[in-house]
């Protein structure tokens, strides 16, 4: 089993927009729009490389929510596609290639259409994905048969928890408010016991100093 390298890791976020969020997303929103923001301090503050899809037309679906807008890293990327496999795009494809990194942590939706596509097209490139399965939505209630096809393809199941902890690796390590307090960017960073669960209530659980 593959382990996440900090220093050779990427983030794909993928087709988080107005249109696929707003009235018909299976699951609750405020979860997983917590998650997405925890995702994107964690880039910032480990100074992942990003790149965020959004599908065309975007004068239709949107960008990226507003209230993502303060967590997205400065140097990310924001690239439009038409197709659901992001990697079918020359553009995107080339992004990637050019990222420097050997892995990918992928989040976003739809977990059975555009994931599912673009996670199979990125692993055909001969990256490492690590699937973020708390961090995927869809319309669709029963993902679970993409998510076996993308694990079956060599897929790696995670959660933003488990990237969190893999990227710090150590209780003697920073935390990541501290990180990104040295990045300049006052974001309220919870910790990772303290995102909201299905329902939105908070997980319980101890601090990990």
């Amino acid at each position: 089993m593959k382990r996440v390298d900090s220093s050779s890791i990427g983030i794909l976020l993928i087709d988080v927009q107005p249109f696929f969020l707003e009235g018909w997303m299976a699951g609750a929103f405020e979860p997983f729009m917590t998650r997405i923001e925890h995702l994107l301090g964690l880039a910032t503050a480990y100074h992942l490389p990003t790149i965020a899809t959004f599908e065309q037309p975007v004068d239709t679906k949107g960008w990226l929510p507003g209230r993502l807008e303060p967590w997205f890293p400065k140097d990310a990327r924001k690239l439009t596609k038409q197709t659901f496999d992001c990697t079918g795009e020359p553009e995107i494809r080339a992004a990637i290639a050019g990222m420097g990194v050997r892995q990918f942590a992928v989040a976003g939706g739809e977990t059975d259409v555009c994931v599912l596509q673009s996670v199979l097209g990125v692993l055909e490139m001969g990256y490492d994905v690590f699937l973020l399965e708390d961090a995927l939505f869809s319309e669709e209630p029963n993902t679970a048969p993409a998510l076996r096809r993308m694990e079956h393809a060599g897929a790696i199941p995670s959660t933003v928890k488990t990237l969190h902890y893999e990227l710090r690796r150590s209780v003697g390590a920073p935390k990541v408010p501290e990180l990104l307090d040295r990045a300049g960017t006052a974001l309220p960073m919870r910790d990772p016991e303290d995102l909201p669960n299905e329902r939105g209530l908070p997980l319980p659980g101890a601090d990990v100093t």
